[in-house]
């Protein structure tokens, strides 16, 4: 008999009948099935036999790692349910216990951070009760914790919050959105004790919001350490997905203290601009990002960056941190 008869024949629910009363003469009989029975059994369980599932009985977050992983994956695996499963798990711990190398100054710092971040990530996840049933939807996650955590750079995985986490964890298991861009949506909807302005604009079609914020100095943050700490993450929650060493918390406790900060973020939820305002070398100056700042300010972004520095007064900004390379900001945006 071949796998698919009896894989079928399993599947068909037991019908009996019980007759008698008594321990000693109580009787069954299996009834016989119908073809519709068959044909609904069939329709039922046909995609997830044994290599017998096709891409289209497959959605949501299994969806989204077969195709992330598609060049690894034979079908023997994806097309059968519990192969993939297990697989995902396998995957899961996989990315679990990697070691997170960065060749970037202070590499063994950042190699212990993000080894030790991710772990906490990955403990939340198998005990978060929306996501440790769902193999599929804890590797999505895990996945795009750590897919900038790169040898060539210094970026960390993202700040922990966990009430935060469970509400971008059930919102992406509803809606299917990516996890890191829901998880950001929300972080940014910040603490009130942290001070932070906000505006919405749209200039020439392109539609975002700033942020602006400051700092604390040294002496501040002795008066007030856990204030500090929440602004430096804070900060570095707006520079996700930039190259602005600011994404480090570690780096704006350094070399930002008393700086103000406004940052751009599109209505995709990605930082676009910064501006920095600081105090070196015994003089104060403020210099402006792009979301690559090893690459010109894009064009779509200069109207933005025109309007807002005229507002609030910060058009002495210049690009670039050195004076060989600063040029006024005004001049770039013409």
């Amino acid at each position: 008999m071949s796998n698919l008869c009896v894989n079928l024949i399993r599947a068909l629910p037991k019908r009996t009948i019980i007759t008698g009363t008594k321990e000693s003469n109580i009787k069954t009989s299996t009834l016989k099935y119908t073809p519709a029975d068959v044909k609904e059994v069939f329709k039922k369980t046909y995609s997830e036999l044994s290599g017998l599932r096709s891409m289209q009985h497959i959605k949501g977050p299994e969806r989204e790692i077969i195709e992330a992983y598609r060049k690894e994956l034979p079908h023997e695996i994806w097309g059968d349910s519990e192969k993939m499963k297990e697989w995902a798990l396998n995957k899961f711990n996989e990315l679990r216990n990697k070691n997170y190398k960065s060749f970037m100054l202070d590499e063994h710092i950042i190699e212990r951070e993000r080894n030790k971040v991710v772990k906490s990530w990955a403990e939340l996840l198998d005990n978060n009760i929306d996501c440790n049933q769902n193999p599929f939807l804890k590797l999505k996650i895990l996945r795009s914790v750590v897919e900038d955590l790169s040898e060539k750079n210094m970026q960390l995985a993202p700040i922990i919050n966990r009430k935060i986490l469970s509400d971008a964890v059930r919102e992406t298991k509803k809606t299917g959105a990516s996890f890191k861009k829901v998880y950001y949506k929300l972080i940014r909807e910040f603490d009130s004790s942290l001070n932070v302005k906000t505006e919405e604009v749209c200039e020439n079609g392109v539609r975002g919001k700033w942020f602006s914020l400051r700092v604390p100095d040294w002496a501040e943050a002795d008066r007030s350490p856990g204030l500090f700490n929440k602004i430096k993450d804070f900060v570095s929650v707006l520079s996700q997905g930039s190259n602005w060493c600011i994404r480090t918390p570690r780096t704006v406790g350094r070399e930002f203290s008393g700086c103000d900060f406004h940052i751009f973020i599109d209505k995709n939820g990605l930082p676009q601009l910064c501006i920095a305002g600081t105090n070196e070398h015994g003089g104060w100056f403020r210099y402006v990002r792009g979301n690559d700042q090893y690459v010109p300010i894009k064009n779509e972004y200069k109207s933005v960056l025109k309007s807002y520095l005229e507002r609030h007064n910060l058009d002495d900004a210049i690009v670039g941190r050195n004076e060989s390379d600063a040029k006024h900001i005004l001049d770039i945006c013409e």
